[in-house]
């Protein structure tokens, strides 16, 4: 068996364990349910668990449950938890996570890789003592493909940890929701944030092993330095290729159609959501609610005055205020996209330029002034773009209010605006296909 699977690995490549079932009738085998492949890898390990809701098999079994019952058949021990944005059960709002404590259902120690502790540490890498116990981290989450989506900044993090500790990282792969989309301006050196740090566009079109995979074989590790890319590319500082094990799918091609079993955030409660997530995203920049603090999170948009109607006012909840976000408390109105197709959304910014012509001819200002930004919530009912370095940080660029202003200047229409925004993009995108082409492990 172990001379099969080295030959396998080999075949496959450096970085990937590839098992694909022929007939794809069979529905998608995630790699979670692969344990007759990664089994026998992790024999005489120290097995970290990098999980939170969404890590369950097809049967919604989680991983750590699942895991820890195939200590004994495979002679390996599950020793830590390590947790990240929403939390080990995912019930964390957005910018919150765990503190680090015992699970109850397991009895094994939660590790938190999102916030600050006590000391006012960054928690994003974790420590070498954190480490101590652990041969090779297991990363299971089902991430979005979208690039703010926080759960591949991460495993980039895991990965420096790993990598100046000379242990290993394994991919139980899924399905990304996204798979067939690419969109978006690539991200700039000077746009590095918590919320994206690759130069690759808004939507990535990539599984998380594919993504691990790209970071790997590109050099894009920064050896701890989340502010510049100064260290890509140098050996010494990058994770070696044998040392990320991904677990591919089988029956899983980029337009497969996946309906997400659990959400993988609080605010992404449905198919449609998770569609509309890449273009309302945007949204967090302005003065517009995006359904957070409502039934329908990323399914609506709303501004607390009822010229904005279309089809829908409702009530944002108060508890927005403390995690900043706009409208906290008040009635918005605006769009419901409720007749909305979700197998029919692709990800665009024609939201964002369409609310900019509505703020426009509603006779509002369209772009806060840069003194006035830090207290974006002061002016949340007077601008438009009340956080344009926060858009920055989410499109990947600081060109999005220039070229918005140039097509007022040429008077273009939201069509005409539209493409022209794109047609910026487009170069970069082009490029990035074909870097995605040389780590994509499914058609």
């Amino acid at each position: 068996m172990r001379h099969f699977l080295l030959n396998l690995f080999f075949l496959c490549s450096s970085l990937v364990i590839c098992v694909h079932p022929a007939n794809a009738a069979q529905g998608i085998v995630l790699g979670v349910d692969r344990a007759d492949i990664y089994g026998p890898l992790l024999k005489n390990q120290r097995v970290g668990l990098m999980v939170n809701q969404s890590s369950i098999n097809k049967e919604g079994r989680h991983t750590i449950d699942k895991l820890l019952s195939e200590q004994g058949k495979f002679n390996f021990t599950v020793t830590t938890l390590f947790s990240v944005e929403h939390g080990i059960r995912g019930n964390a709002e957005a910018g919150l996570g765990d503190d680090n404590h015992i699970d109850k259902q397991s009895g094994l120690p939660i590790v938190s890789l999102y916030g600050r502790d006590a000391d006012g540490r960054a928690r994003a890498h974790p420590t070498e003592a954190q480490l101590a116990d652990v041969d090779i981290v297991i990363y299971d989450l089902q991430d979005v493909g979208v690039r703010y989506f926080t759960y591949t900044i991460s495993m980039h993090h895991m990965l420096e940890s790993l990598q100046k500790s000379h242990k290993k990282l394994m991919v139980f792969d899924r399905p990304n929701p996204l798979g067939n989309q690419v969109y978006g301006p690539i991200l700039e050196e000077e746009n590095i944030s918590g919320i994206g740090m690759h130069p690759i566009p808004m939507v990535h079109g990539l599984t998380s092993g594919e993504f691990a995979r790209m970071i790997i074989g590109e050099g894009w590790l920064t050896h701890f330095n989340d502010g510049n890319w100064q260290a890509f590319g140098i050996r010494q500082y990058q994770l070696p290729p044998e040392d990320l094990l991904v677990i591919s799918m089988g029956n899983y091609t980029h337009d497969t159609a996946y309906s997400l079993p659990v959400r993988p955030s609080p605010n992404l409660r449905s198919d449609l959501a998770i569609q509309l997530y890449p273009s309302l995203g945007l949204f967090e920049a302005t003065s517009v609610n995006m359904g957070r603090g409502s039934d329908h999170p990323f399914e609506q948009l709303g501004f607390p005055s009822r010229q904005f109607y279309v089809n829908t006012c409702y009530q944002v909840d108060i508890s927005q205020k403390k995690t900043g976000w706009p409208q906290a408390g008040k009635e918005v109105c605006g769009e419901r996209f409720i007749d909305t197709d979700a197998r029919q959304v692709k990800p665009t910014i024609r939201y964002f330029v369409d609310w900019w012509f509505k703020f426009h001819n509603a006779g509002y200002a369209l772009v806060i002034p840069a003194e006035q930004e830090a207290q974006y919530l002061s002016y949340q009912e007077q601008f438009y773009l009340i956080r344009p370095l926060w858009l920055a940080k989410l499109t990947g660029t600081s060109s999005l209010p220039r070229l918005m202003n140039q097509a007022s200047e040429r008077k273009l229409s939201v069509d005409e605006t539209l493409s022209f925004i794109e047609a910026q993009w487009q170069p970069g995108i082009d490029s990035y296909l074909q870097l995605r082409e040389k780590y994509k492990l499914y058609p």
